[in-house]
């Protein structure tokens, strides 16, 4: 799934400002909007945007229980759930927001997506369960509003890639690739890459991604991304290394495309030094919503610091990414690996 962000500047002082006024609001059972006038919600909102996870869900939390029917702010906290995958709760809330407003297109937009992406984490009977309620979801946003494109690309998608079993159709598929091209040409061309890739038919899916560039005319450069990943899914990685440097060269702080170059000369073994440079340059901000983590560069890092033979660095970073992600096998597996090479260091020496 992807969560479309908008790159924005300041200072932190509106994220304090709300926070007084919320408790303000508490106090004195105001109504709850800024000093600015700006309400709260739309204020959680941009904060969310900006990766400002905790500070969201704070003032989310406070406005729910000045304003038990406000759905917004209960969708906004289904999209904290999502981002911190505590996806039972991204359910719940979304639910919540849909007994607000069953007719928001968009709350059954992400209440399909958590269903998704609790299916995702279920054992196969679950997985089932929670797949066939998120298609429910996608078709109840999309009858909703038939100019809901995300909910018609990623029903599309889902009709693709799912089993029979849980409600996949390939020519229904193909039939919302239609109208969503007639709608929207560059959604239009991520369908149909979606759908021949998942074919296995990649000639064709790398030319509609390469259409789907041509077409973007956004900033942030989200069919270039789409290439560029596709390039790595399929162990292209000098092309998909090609792709992310052009987003570098048009974007010089586009760091998930900065991470992304790390990791390819990681996979490839190749240019440490710059991969090392990569990684400690995205640790310097902190990631937006749906970026990489800084776990895992973290991780990736110690990785560099591995093939580099710098294993008391490597150590460092990789305790580190577990600190973060403590649950995380793979981090907890890598670091358990170094260690070994410096006991069995030690034991030689």
């Amino acid at each position: 799934m992807t969560l479309r962000v908008k790159a924005r500047s300041g200072s932190c002082y509106p994220h304090l400002l709300a926070v007084s006024v919320v408790a303000i609001a508490t106090v004195f059972g105001l109504h709850l909007t800024s000093l600015a006038g700006q309400p709260i919600v739309e204020q959680a909102r941009d904060l969310l945007e900006d990766g400002k996870i905790s500070e969201a869900e704070s003032l989310l939390q406070q406005v729910i229980e000045n304003d038990a029917d406000n759905g917004e702010a209960y969708l906004l906290l289904a999209k904290v759930c999502l981002y911190k995958q505590d996806h039972g709760k991204a359910i719940k809330y979304a639910e919540r927001a849909i007994e607000i407003d069953g007719a928001n297109s968009q709350y059954h937009l992400w209440l399909a997506r958590a269903y998704l992406a609790k299916a995702m984490e279920s054992n196969i009977i679950n997985a089932f369960r929670y797949a066939r309620k998120g298609k429910s979801q996608y078709e109840k946003a999309v009858e909703l509003d038939s100019t809901n494109i995300d909910a018609m690309f990623e029903l599309s998608m889902y009709l693709a890639v799912a089993p029979g079993l849980a409600g996949g159709d390939k020519d229904r598929s193909m039939e919302l690739a239609h109208s969503i091209e007639a709608k929207d040409s560059l959604y239009g061309a991520y369908a149909w890459a979606g759908i021949w890739e998942h074919d296995g038919d990649l000639d064709k899916a790398e030319g509609a991604l390469k259409t789907a560039v041509r077409i973007d005319t956004s900033s942030a450069y989200y069919a270039r991304y789409a290439l560029g990943y596709f390039y790595e899914r399929h162990e292209r990685l000098e092309e998909a290394l090609g792709v992310f440097r052009d987003i570098v060269k048009l974007k010089p702080d586009a760091m998930t495309a900065i991470f992304r170059i790390g990791k390819i000369y990681l996979l490839m073994g190749e240019n440490l030094e710059e991969a090392e440079a990569c990684f400690k340059r995205y640790l310097e901000i902190p990631p937006r919503q749906n970026a990489p983590s800084w776990a895992s560069a973290h991780w990736r890092l110690g990785m560099v610091y591995d093939l580099q033979g710098k294993l008391e660095l490597a150590v460092t970073e990789l305790r580190k990414a577990v600190e973060l992600e403590p649950s995380n096998k793979e981090f907890r597996q890598t670091l358990r690996e170094v260690e070994k090479k410096i006991e069995a260091r030690s034991k030689q020496e």
